[in-house]
């Protein structure tokens, strides 16, 4: 059976939002596996501001190694942008309820910035062809001053069924870093007996997303650790560091 235009796909999964349990990594939700992994990506206004733009355009997942596709919400879709009925200070309703679609968002280079609805297919790519097409909604983003947050869930026709979260913190000392945090599991019968290379390309795209992050910003001078960085050869390594800083801690149940 042919499955239904990307926009009318749900999530595959019920915890939408429970990457941002703080016990995940004890108790996921029953039958999937967590991952954490979190990573220092640089230091300063300019890595911050880079890494924030990367990420809520979609250049995270292009810099580690995948193609990006989005098709942005429907105002149905955009739960994020419903507006109840109102009511006066006697309790009478004085407006009907309404959903609205937000104006876009772009980012200084011209780039549009995703928000909760869109759908993202993300993937591997041989030309403008994407060889395994990994489908999501964007299902939570949060900003605050020192602390943005995007979460994307599973879609139909993904080989996982589950949900990715990025948090992206500025340290008091400046330093910024970014979490990874997922709950997974195959996400059919047919994925189940690859469940073991599954869960070990999980581990390596989320050590991808930290070094894309911390990758040379675009106009800004190659720091000696960047460097070192781009002559990593192994796609499973951890990203280079500054020297004295501690290396991505992962974590997988």
């Amino acid at each position: 059976m042919a499955r239904p235009p990307l926009a009318e796909r749900r999530v595959t999964y019920g915890s939408v939002g429970g990457t941002q349990a703080v016990d995940l990594l004890q108790y996921p939700p029953r039958g999937f596996r967590p991952l954490q992994l979190r990573g220092r990506v640089g230091h300063g206004d300019a890595r911050w501001q880079h890494a924030v733009e990367q990420l809520l355009t979609g250049g995270v997942y292009r810099g580690a190694g995948f193609a990006v596709r989005v098709v942005p919400a429907a105002g149905e879709q955009d739960a994020a942008h419903y507006l109840p009925v109102s009511y006066d200070e006697a309790g009478q309703p004085v407006g009907a309820a309404t959903l609205e679609v937000p104006d876009d968002e772009f980012s200084p280079s011209g780039e549009r910035y995703l928000r909760p609805g869109d759908s993202i297919v993300v993937g591997p790519a041989l030309g403008s062809r994407l060889l395994l097409p990994l489908p999501g909604r964007v299902v939570l983003r949060d900003e605050a001053e020192h602390r943005v947050l995007l979460a994307v869930g599973t879609l139909a026709g993904h080989p996982l069924s589950g949900e990715e979260s990025f948090l992206l913190e500025r340290e008091p000392d400046g330093g910024v870093w970014l979490t990874v945090r997922s709950f997974a599991r195959p996400g059919s019968p047919l994925w189940a007996v690859t469940a073991p290379v599954l869960s070990a390309a999980r581990r390596t795209v989320a050590r991808r997303f930290v070094r894309a992050l911390s990758g040379p910003i675009e106009g800004g001078t190659v720091l000696p650790s960047q460097r070192l960085q781009q002559g990593v050869s192994s796609a499973d390594e951890p990203p280079a560091l500054e020297a004295g800083e501690p290396r991505p801690d992962a974590q997988d149940s």
